[in-house]
């Protein structure tokens, strides 16, 4: 009996969601119990059936998360208001590998540099002395992915000449279509639109950057994208986007688990 941990921002809930789709030799999935993981525990009851995925609701011991099925995987999602503080990002992630080492075969760590947050993903381990081997988005290049637009993208080539074109770039995904108003929360300390659009009148953007991809509710995502760039008076472009990156990773780390 083989398991794989997950570390992944909050962001990636939708992503998630069709990367796990798309490997059915996952048996069961099993989801930590944590505030930042309520709302996929929710996509997921809507999406999966029972027997395939459990509420974990603590990490402690093994003895009380013992393996069932021939291929798990655990993940711990990250919450998305890390994103306002960088040094945390790097305490938190290096956290959760910690608490899913002793229930894990290996880990992916879902996450880009995220600002250069993360630093040396090596030393990281090394500072909270994870064993098992870890794994981290990187493109065709072999190098680290800036973030979770970045990795959507393809690759920090693609991200880089995107943003060249016209620096006042802000994106949108899914997750940052759905969760920018809690940010604002985290950002300004409330959800105030106009506190919000000076922000973005300092920073300077000029248009948004709306990555299409060929899944989920693509409806409400285009309607909140719109909603967005009415309040903030950005006009929209469309790139075209996937989540083979993500997919490609978790299959490496599948099959170095399965190998092991």
């Amino acid at each position: 009996m083989k398991r794989i941990g997950i570390v992944i921002c909050q962001i990636f809930e939708d992503e998630l969601l069709e990367v796990i789709e798309s490997f059915p030799e996952i048996d069961k999935i099993l989801i930590y119990d944590n505030d930042a993981s309520k709302e996929f525990q929710k996509i997921v009851s809507e999406s999966i059936c029972s027997q395939r995925y459990r509420i974990v609701r603590e990490l402690c011991s093994t003895k009380f998360l013992k393996r069932e099925e021939s291929l798990e995987a655990i993940l711990y999602m990250m919450p998305l208001a890390l994103h306002v503080d960088p040094a945390l990002i790097k305490k938190e992630v290096g956290f959760a590998a910690k608490e899913l080492e002793k229930h894990v075969d290996s880990l992916v760590l879902f996450f880009g540099l995220c600002g250069n947050s993360l630093g040396d993903i090596k030393t990281l381990m090394k500072d909270n002395k994870i064993r098992v081997p870890t794994l981290i988005l990187k493109d065709s290049d072999n190098e680290i992915v800036d973030d979770c637009i970045c990795a959507l993208i393809g690759s920090r080539k693609e991200y880089i000449k995107t943003i060249n074109e016209e620096p006042g770039t802000w994106f949108m995904s899914y997750g940052w279509a759905k969760y920018w108003k809690d940010l604002s929360h985290e950002t300004v300390g409330s959800f105030d639109v106009d506190k919000m659009k000076l922000v973005f009148d300092r920073a300077g953007y000029t248009r948004i950057v709306v990555v299409d991809l060929d899944f989920g509710d693509k409806l409400t995502y285009h309607e909140r994208c719109k909603e967005f760039s009415e309040i903030f008076n950005l006009p929209i472009s469309y790139k075209k986007g996937n989540i083979n990156l993500l997919k490609e990773t978790l299959q490496k780390g599948i099959e170095e688990v399965l190998d092991g």
